[in-house]
């Protein structure tokens, strides 16, 4: 199962410095969540700052993916890690010396997600430079795990830092781990590209990974599993405060046991994948997934009872590491690495489309309430992914797609 964390030292590398930047970015997550709704008592702003955060990854997804096709990504990552910590201690500043306010938190916002937009993919993409390919859907599924497991470390360490100390220490604690990745990062190979020719910048080059997934089947199907999950059911992690404080009545703390049982629930779900070389082979594992997901957040958005909320998060977690890691794993194989990053820009865009699903989500949460609201999302949801599963079944192997 860690075959590749043990046979490579790079990788090693790579794992620790996503380890702590993704524990940074749900801490922030948690903490500007917190923030908004204190500052305003809106669900709606909730949403929006969600929006505000999200919504540069749905601009900037293409043109980052030909960045990082065609730069040194040791190199982009580098300078996005210095730019998510600067973040992070701006956020400190402000809200330590009492200066901040919804607009600002808005517009921080929008520059975090825009670093973020830069950091997730390189990070994703580095892995194949890393490791052979026969070791690659190991190496996926552990980065998968260690991304997951920082839903459980950042949002428990945020959650007791808030309750404790307050947010301002939160979010410096955050640019903290963000100078351990830079340092992680900043130690990795200097090459972190196959070295094969990258082409122009230009629009047929931003646009190729669009070309590349549209006339594969198979690739087709896991885009629109992917926004299924990310608009109509993803925007629970961003209701989570109001869940929290509202609803099950449970407080900062509670927020980051909520949260914390979603993570565990991811840990195991990337685990099972890099064990189960079965699971990965399962033409319907995706499908599967993605509807269990949308089943057991519905079932988390109408009970009034806090275990089983708990452990419906949990089981949630499992079905979601294991989709995403499903996902990513047959992206990655699927195509050569000249196009790696831009196809995988495709995938990032469905990611993109979870602030127009927060927004939607938030307002619907203002009229409605907020249980009702993301039943009625989840429900969508797996209306959507039936749709799609009565599509015909495309084989999900052969050789690797280039431009």
């Amino acid at each position: 199962m860690l075959h590749s964390l043990r046979a490579y030292p790079a990788f090693q590398l790579l794992l620790l410095g996503t380890l702590a930047t993704n524990s940074a970015f749900w801490m922030y997550q948690v903490a500007v969540g917190w923030l908004a709704l204190l500052m305003t008592n809106s669900p709606l702003f909730v949403g929006l700052t969600g929006f505000a955060g999200g919504i540069p990854l749905l601009i900037f997804s293409l043109p980052v993916g030909m960045v990082i096709d065609r730069f040194d990504r040791r190199r982009v990552l580098l300078v996005a890690q210095v730019g998510v910590m600067a973040l992070a201690a701006v956020f400190a500043l402000l809200v330590g010396t009492d200066s901040i306010a919804p607009w600002s938190i808005l517009v921080l916002a929008i520059v975090y997600g825009t670093v973020m937009a830069f950091i997730f993919p390189t990070r994703t993409t580095i892995v194949t430079t890393l490791v052979t390919r026969d070791d690659l859907a190991n190496a996926v599924a552990l980065n998968a795990a260690g991304q997951n497991a920082t839903r459980v470390i950042g949002p428990a360490v945020a959650g007791v830092l808030i309750a404790l100390f307050g947010i301002a220490t939160t979010f410096a604690v955050a640019a903290l781990l963000q100078i351990l990745a830079l340092v992680a990062t900043s130690r990795l190979p200097s090459r972190t590209t196959t070295g094969q020719p990258r082409g122009a910048m230009g629009w047929a080059s931003l646009t190729l990974g669009l070309r590349t997934v549209g006339r594969d089947a198979f690739l087709v199907r896991l885009i629109l599993l992917s926004l299924a999950t990310n608009i109509l059911v993803m925007p629970y992690i961003n209701l989570m405060p109001v869940f929290a404080r509202d609803e099950l009545q449970v407080g900062s703390s509670g927020l980051g046991l909520l949260l914390a049982s979603t993570g565990l629930g991811t840990v195991a779900g990337a685990l099972w994948v890099a064990h189960s070389r079965r699971l990965g082979e399962w033409s319907g594992a995706h499908t599967v997934t993605a509807a269990a997901f949308a089943l057991l957040i519905l079932g988390f958005a109408l009970t009034p009872n806090i275990p089983l909320a708990v452990l419906l998060l949990f089981a949630a977690g499992i079905v979601s590491a294991a989709f995403l890691a499903l996902t990513q794993t047959a992206l990655q194989m699927r195509v050569d690495d000249a196009v790696r990053g831009r196809v995988l820009s495709v995938y990032l865009l469905t990611w993109g489309m979870l602030p127009i699903g927060q927004l939607g989500v938030g307002a619907a949460a203002d009229r409605i309430g907020p249980p009702w609201a993301l039943a009625a999302a989840c429900t969508l949801a797996l209306a959507a992914i039936g749709i799609v599963a009565r599509r015909k079944n495309p084989a999900h192997d052969g050789d690797p797609l280039g431009g």
